[in-house]
């Protein structure tokens, strides 16, 4: 009996590894516990929004979702991985090439073509940045916009026009000096302009038609690259944004909901807190950076889902990795509100723009900031990553102190960055 029911069960097997679909595979996986690693605590609910509909539709495979803090997830990580354990699925970002280097993670290449999964159906950008080595490793996840928030009940009680759509620096800057000349009070701020390097000043050398790195070279010193830095320190001479020596503790987002701020410039990861606060419908608008010259640049990045090479559920660990980037877990994880999906599935957007339908303008913002996106300077060059803290500390808080000048500031930043390149 024992031996009958033994060839049945192998006659059976046998039958179910010539499929090969993902069907069967799920079929022999039973009572799988996976794990799943995240580090952003706002986008936790999205994510296990998707992993519960994930558990629903595959009621054999248990998904732990763990959020590490940022700070701390990279050296968890590295822990766990070094020691050939660490979560099935992660997020990973521009420093996946570490990993592939350190044989962490597992090529999807197989999985991809035994499913036929086009990766023509994510921003293409981003799902280049996780093919190394000619091994597809990542599907993403997410794509960063920068847009322009503004407190509409702030300027109409000033008395002051809101920003249009199709608006341009010199716009910007105008609305700022109407806010400076007629606030109530001091303690309102005009403008928030990210002043950092890799962000602000980046995107402005974009927006001016340079580029900060082209041909394994610094072009800080271009004619672009200097007018970025002096636009910017304008900005904080005329008192149009804070002294960034004060900024430190400034939250922007914050100062918006307060009633304290007109104007910020604005990530997709922060547009969540703005709709999610006691504020009436109207009073925050969404509009695309401003023009310069008629073009402005948005500086973007995305994580991607990637798989533990020694998981000991690969199937299932890329059933969940599918899952997670499809059109409806992506719509889902939009549903979350705090990370604006890297499918292109218009369902996908339409949730996430559903999601935070207290910001007027956002969906056209969006699109406008999707169309002139170029890869981070640090996302396309990982290796200048090093170099940042010290343009950060050293060059851009001299420069703003006043100590350098545009081209002083401008070449050490060529300096740094080409030794980082070397």
């Amino acid at each position: 009996m024992l031996k009958t029911n033994r060839r049945n069960f192998l006659a059976g097997a046998a039958t179910i590894a010539l499929l090969s679909t993902s069907a069967a595979s799920m079929a022999l996986a039973a009572d799988v516990n996976l794990t799943l690693m995240i580090w952003d605590p706002a986008q936790k609910a999205g994510v296990q929004m998707a992993v519960d509909a994930f558990q629903a539709a595959n009621p054999n495979i248990a998904v732990s979702l763990e959020q590490v803090p940022q700070d701390q997830y990279y050296v968890k990580l590295d822990a766990a991985l070094g020691a050939g354990q660490g979560p099935d699925v992660m997020w990973q970002s521009s420093k996946a090439s570490y990993y592939v280097d350190g044989g962490a993670l597992q090529p999807l290449d197989d999985y991809i073509a035994r499913d036929a999964l086009s990766l023509d159906g994510y921003k293409q950008v981003i799902a280049n940045l996780y093919n190394l080595g000619g091994h597809q490793y990542g599907i993403p996840k997410d794509f960063d916009a920068w847009t322009f928030v503004y407190n509409a009940t702030l300027l109409e009680g000033l008395g002051i026009a809101t920003p249009k759509a199709e608006w341009t620096w010199e716009d910007m800057v105008r609305i700022a000096e109407e806010v400076k000349a007629k606030r109530t009070s001091s303690s309102i701020v005009p403008l928030y302009y990210n002043y950092s390097f890799n962000n602000g000043v980046a995107s402005l050398v974009h927006a001016l038609g340079g580029a900060v790195i082209a041909d394994g070279q610094s072009h800080m010193s271009s004619p672009q690259g200097i007018k970025a830095l002096e636009m910017i320190k304008s900005l904080q001479d005329s008192e149009l944004i804070l002294k960034v020596a004060d900024s430190t503790d400034f939250n922007p987002v914050n100062a918006l909901i307060s009633g304290q701020l007109a104007m910020a410039e604005t990530p997709s990861w922060n547009l969540s807190l703005l709709s999610k606060a006691d504020a009436p419908a109207g009073t925050f608008g969404v509009v695309h950076l401003p023009a310069v010259n008629g073009s402005w640049a948005n500086d973007t990045n995305g994580l991607s889902y990637v798989m533990n090479v020694n998981s000991q559920h690969k199937d299932e660990s890329w059933e969940l990795i599918k899952f997670l980037t499809s059109d409806e877990g992506s719509a889902l994880h939009a549903q979350g509100g705090a990370a604006l999906p890297a499918n292109t599935n218009p369902q996908a957007l339409a949730a996430f723009v559903a999601t935070n339908g207290k910001l007027g303008g956002l969906e056209a913002a969006l699109d406008a900031a999707s169309a002139q996106s170029y890869l981070r300077t640090t996302t396309a060059n990982p290796k200048v990553l090093a170099a940042m803290p010290e343009i950060s500390s050293a060059v851009m808080g001299e420069f703003y102190s006043g100590a350098l000048t545009a081209e002083q500031a401008a070449q050490r930043i060529d300096d740094l960055l080409n030794g980082a390149l070397r």
